[in-house]
């Protein structure tokens, strides 16, 4: 069940990547994007299509990048205000990462226990020393003392997670667990500072399907439980069916459209939300004669992206008025959706396309 309080809000996110030998590289422009208490909000989209730089934007790990934004906030706080020293109280403690890569993410030469635990120090009130000498002895002399608060909660957290044997596996290193077990313990990492939102970078990449169903499970589960916030960065939409309440659809640093899972998968309102959903054996049985489809073409360079939708070179509905700025309807109050095939720019009305959406903005 999810709450209607606004968690995580951004508006007009754009993100850009200076270059010395040419022109900057926009990568995300113009995202406006909700996170509600207690919801899975899915972000998905073909890779390229800005879905972890707008993650790195919310936790301002974009050292070489420009982010600017109307509003980029978290319970009200603004994250792009922030000293960098909040900022780093804000990591862990407020908004955890599951980054994509497991076993580059973890530290190979720390045991999974030791690294759960040195979250747990710096972000929840154990009182355990948390000084640059303490740590170093703790990361290269000592480890952590098992009968410690913060080694216990680690113990605790990976028994959460579904980490069989525990105590034992949190001795162990990064190499010695299977993909599944390291990607649970970047969900116990994640967990360890008790934050209220969780960022999840395609957390079940490369992972066989029945662990990847496991890892999702997990997610869903420690969301009901616990009241996390999740914001689950996908280019699977058949991850987003089993998983989220809402779903994000980018493409080339764009939103396509937005609103409730149920709403997107059974009434896609964008030529790219389509395309996506014909390539899900489970929704094309039942909409294209069990025939799955691809959209041809490629993402454009950002580098050299078309005027208005970025979509357009690709999209099978294309005419005249995509080269204009895209325009935001509001298909009901919970769907909205970025493309001129809602407006009365189209000779006729071949489109078909519901012409009682109301549009509510003009990105520019």
């Amino acid at each position: 069940m999810t709450g209607s309080d606004p968690l995580l809000e951004m508006r007009d996110l754009a993100v850009t990547f200076p270059v010395d030998d040419g022109p900057d590289i926009q990568a995300v422009e113009s995202v406006d994007l909700t996170l509600r208490q207690g919801e899975v909000h899915g972000l998905v989209g073909e890779s390229g299509s800005g879905k972890s730089v707008t993650a790195r934007a919310i936790l301002r790990l974009l050292d070489d990048a420009r982010v600017n934004a109307d509003e980029l906030t978290f319970d009200s706080t603004d994250l792009l205000a922030q000293s960098e020293k909040d900022m780093r109280s804000t990591r862990g403690a407020e908004i955890g990462m599951i980054f994509q890569d497991s076993l580059s993410a973890l530290n190979p030469v720390m045991t999974v226990g030791e690294q759960i635990a040195e979250v747990v120090r710096h972000h929840t009130d154990v009182g355990e020393s948390t000084g640059t000498l303490s740590e170093l002895r703790r990361k290269y002399i000592t480890g952590t003392d098992e009968t410690s608060e913060s080694w216990k909660r680690a113990v605790e957290l990976l028994e959460i997670v579904g980490i069989p044997d525990a105590s034992t596996r949190a001795s162990e290193y990064p190499h010695q667990l299977s993909g599944g077990q390291r990607q649970r313990v970047m969900i116990a990492q994640a967990l360890a500072g008790d934050p209220s939102v969780i960022i999840a970078d395609e957390p079940t990449t490369a992972l066989d399907v029945t662990v990847e169903a496991d890892i999702l499970a997990e997610l869903r589960s420690l969301c009901d439980d616990f009241d996390v916030s999740v914001l689950l960065i996908t280019h699977d939409l058949g991850v987003v069916a089993e998983t989220c309440d809402r779903v994000t659809v980018m493409y080339s640093g764009s939103v396509m459209e937005q609103g409730l899972t149920d709403s997107i998968f059974t009434s896609p309102s964008h030529p790219y939300t389509e395309g996506l959903l014909q390539s899900i054996p489970e929704y094309s049985a039942q909409s294209n004669d069990g025939e799955l489809r691809t959209t041809p073409g490629s993402a454009p360079d950002p580098r050299n992206r078309p005027d208005g939708c970025p979509f357009r070179d690709r999209c099978p509905i294309a005419f005249d008025a995509c080269s204009k700025p895209l325009p935001t309807h509001s298909v009901t109050d919970d769907h909205i959706i970025r493309c001129h095939d809602f407006t009365n720019d189209r000779p006729g009305d071949a489109s078909g396309k519901p012409q009682q959406a109301q549009e509510i903005e003009v990105s520019e």
